[in-house]
């Protein structure tokens, strides 16, 4: 039996291994010239492949999620070792390739499905689809019996999103798609402290009410704020800033120290300036100064020690938009997962037709949870077809 699979990432890849692997004939069409493109840059290049704690409270979609949408860790584990992929645990719960180099996971997969006579044709953009299956291409038409769609999303400047405009001419749902794990555009000018890093508790508040909190890595840049803090927490905002809601973000530079017995303690007749230089990045100080309203130069007194140990635990910036999707490491929206059936991965609106991955709607938290996902969706199918 002939399958096509469109999409030679993550989970296309995957998927053209096992079934060949029962013995289908797989043809694998890829628009990129280059193979794996956004697998060999996920986890910085490490490619952190899935990670130990996973469950449904990580993913998020527009429809409820069943406890059956995706595989556990010692599941996907299994595959990934038949296939001579062994893992390396972090002790954050991270995963890893135990190379620890995500070109060498890209490598392994190509080479398995070529091995197992998987023919790959690169540089080959879907143009349309019509049921049967005729695939139109800038090659030409294919003809399959089954077909597979994994062609992920524009995340990151790879992938792609014009086979939704076709899914949906094939009767599917298709939901807004919104970066997600995403740099944010910020209302203030952070140009002259652009570089400066620190770890800080990020607080989200939406129309004035409390979101969620997060920690981590904080990085000022010439458009606003970026670091690993800001991507865990970025989730939340680009749908509410469709919804035209007012979103800033409260930061505490000291969340486990009293502020203000520090700012009493180092508090003398010198230049304000130099009073901050202790406990913070020089660059940062201005910023923190005009939040707080102190001009003065010399000293701080008992109402500036007050309003300015209320700004270091509670430094807002507001949120204006996000980077666009070509930023994003992950885009939300896509398919809507009410029309697939998580047994098989496959559509309840076309009959032999599967879809994998980020083409759906669901994206996960940062931390191996989007890559566990193609996988998880490229094994289910596998094993039930």
């Amino acid at each position: 039996m002939n399958i096509i699979i469109v999409g030679a990432g993550a989970s296309g890849l995957l998927a053209s291994i096992l079934l060949a692997k029962k013995g289908y004939k797989i043809t694998l069409l890829e628009k990129e010239k280059k193979l794996a493109k956004k697998l060999r840059a996920t986890g910085n290049g490490k490619c952190n492949i899935t990670n130990l704690d996973i469950s449904i409270g990580y993913y998020h979609s527009n429809d409820k999620l069943e406890n059956n949408f995706i595989l556990t860790y010692k599941e996907v584990k299994k595959v990934f070792l038949d296939l001579g992929i062994p893992f390396f645990e972090n002790v954050d719960g991270r995963v890893f390739p135990m190379s620890k180099e995500a070109n060498s996971v890209a490598d392994k997969l190509i080479y398995l499905a070529q091995n197992l006579g998987v023919e790959i044709i690169n540089e080959c953009e879907v143009i349309d689809i019509k049921k049967g299956f005729i695939v139109m291409t800038s090659k030409g038409e294919f003809k399959s019996t089954k077909l597979i769609i994994a062609t992920g999303s524009k995340a990151g400047r790879i992938g792609s999103d014009n086979l939704l405009e076709v899914l949906s001419n094939l009767g599917h749902t298709i939901y807004p798609l919104y970066p997600s794990l995403v740099q944010l555009i910020t209302k203030e000018d952070f140009t002259k402290c652009s570089g400066v890093k620190v770890k800080a508790n990020l607080s989200l508040y939406s129309n004035k009410e409390f979101i969620k909190e997060v920690y981590g890595d904080l990085l000022f840049t010439n458009y606003g704020i970026s670091g690993l803090s800001v991507l865990d927490i970025s989730v939340d905002i680009a749908k509410r800033l469709k919804n035209y809601e007012y979103l800033e973000i409260k930061v505490d530079f000291f969340p486990d120290i009293n502020i203000k017995n520090i700012l009493n303690e180092i508090n003398n007749n010198i230049h304000i300036g130099m009073i901050l230089r202790g406990i913070l990045p020089a660059k940062l100080i201005p910023f923190v100064l005009k939040q707080a309203n102190i001009t003065s130069k010399q000293g701080l007194t008992k109402k500036e020690i007050n309003k300015l140990s209320y700004v270091l635990k509670n430094y807002t910036i507001e949120i204006i938009d996000t980077k666009d999707i070509k930023n994003a490491e992950v885009v939300s929206g896509g398919v809507s997962i009410k029309e697939i059936d998580f047994n098989t991965m496959q559509s309840k609106k076309v009959k032999n037709l599967y879809l994998l991955g980020e083409i759906l709607d669901i994206d996960g938290d940062r931390g191996g949870y989007n890559l566990h996902f193609a996988w998880s969706s490229a094994i289910k199918l596998a094993n039930n077809m």
